[in-house]
């Protein structure tokens, strides 16, 4: 995943934008609220009980978590909406760019940890995920 957020950084600097690295955190912000919503679905509870699990895992393991377990609250625990996960990750880019870059990474890694649950559970296999994943991400971005 690191390699994705330099190739998209680097064709950002390119064009003197920040589309790619945009387009990059968003789908995977979306993609996490997805898998997280799946999840606490599946386990018939909400995805704040999710995200405290994760965040209690990470905690054992050592694991990243601040940025992320933020932006997945912003997401799936505050008001319906994109706006404060905008305005999160805005704040984040403009205090600490490369924990913005970092959050990327973590998000890359969360989604293949819900991934790899949804599989040991029984509830999904990989490819079932990943294809489930690339129709939502399909609507997303073209609604």
């Amino acid at each position: 995943m690191c390699q994705v957020v330099i190739r998209a950084a680097e064709a950002d600097l390119a064009t003197g934008g920040a589309d790619n690295v945009n387009m990059l955190a968003v789908g995977a912000g979306v993609a996490a609220a997805g898998l997280t919503a799946w999840l606490a679905q599946e386990r018939d509870v909400d995805t704040a009980v999710i995200i405290a699990d994760f965040e209690k895992s990470a905690q054992v393991h050592g694991l990243p978590r601040a940025p992320l377990v933020e932006m997945l609250k912003t997401l799936l625990t505050g008001p319906t909406g994109m706006d404060q996960t905008a305005e999160f990750m805005v704040r984040l880019f403009h205090d600490d760019e490369e924990a913005f870059y970092d959050l990327i990474v973590d998000l890359g890694g969360y989604i293949a940890s819900c991934v790899g649950l949804l599989a040991a559970h029984g509830i999904s296999d990989r490819d079932d995920t990943l294809e489930a994943l690339d129709d939502m991400l399909d609507t997303f971005y073209n609604s």
